[in-house]
């Protein structure tokens, strides 16, 4: 696989994992990914902003290597 793919997940996962780790030490609601016997919690919040700058990289690849 080139780079046009693998960039792009790494910076969407990436993004995710940040955001993520931000709520679990900051105790933001908006950003925890809450799990328990009864029940689990995952805010669509960082998955949204993963995806959002996962496209973004993409783009900018994209532009890049038609640019050369």
């Amino acid at each position: 696989m080139n780079k046009s793919f693998w960039i792009p997940l790494l910076v969407s996962f990436g993004t995710m994992v940040v955001l993520y780790v931000i709520g679990f030490i900051a105790n933001i609601d908006v950003l925890l990914f809450n799990f328990s016997l009864s029940h689990t919690e995952i805010s669509l919040l960082p998955i949204g902003v993963g995806m959002v700058m996962g496209f973004i990289s993409e783009t900018i690849i994209k532009s890049k290597s038609h640019a050369n």
